[in-house]
């Protein structure tokens, strides 16, 4: 059981990490596919946007999330269901319940009867809503300008239809209803 063949396949053929031995830096193996550093380019540079989007919406005493229901809402035409919400920002519906609650309580939003199938309601935003959201918009551009002011135009175009690209590849990956964001 101890002897390998000279047929066996070695580690570095099988491109797996070596975790035998000696377990310093110097001998763990770090290598990143080409696919595996776009994915986690794309995680790092999601992570530092959103801690930039919490920073600066913080000074409107909201978050990206609930700004994320709002652009969903606004994008809709001020009113959609709370499933359509959830859909639409790919959270859980017990989150999205959650940060309703918070947009009603500030008045930014309000519950309705939904016309169609009275056992559900819609979400609509409030004049105080789109007030709020008009008055943050500004803002909001300033800062994606800000964040994307390293690309030109056309580069700026391609990000969004690349990352719309993946965006429905993992939507019917995961035969997960399409939305065209």
């Amino acid at each position: 059981m101890g002897n390998h063949s000279k047929s066996a396949i070695s580690n570095s053929e099988t491109k797996k990490p070596n975790w035998k031995g000696n377990m310093g830096k110097e001998n763990i193996r770090t290598r990143e596919n080409e696919t595996t550093k776009a994915i986690m380019s794309i995680i790092r540079t999601a992570d530092v946007i959103n801690r930039i989007l919490e920073i600066e919406l913080r000074s409107y005493s909201t978050s990206p999330a609930r700004f994320s229901v709002m652009n969903a809402l606004i994008v809709h035409g001020g009113k959609m269901s709370p499933s359509d919400i959830s859909k639409w920002i790919f959270r859980a519906k017990h989150t999205v319940t959650s940060m309703l609650g918070i947009l009603e309580n500030i008045g930014y939003v309000k519950r309705e009867p939904n016309g169609d199938d009275r056992r559900s309601v819609n979400i609509v935003v409030t004049k105080k809503g789109w007030r709020a959201t008009d008055s943050m918009m500004p803002n909001a551009e300033t800062i994606g300008r800000n964040i994307l002011s390293c690309l030109d135009e056309k580069e700026i175009e391609n990000l969004t239809d690349l990352l719309k690209r993946i965006r429905k590849h993992l939507f019917q990956q995961k035969n997960i209803a399409v939305q065209n964001k």
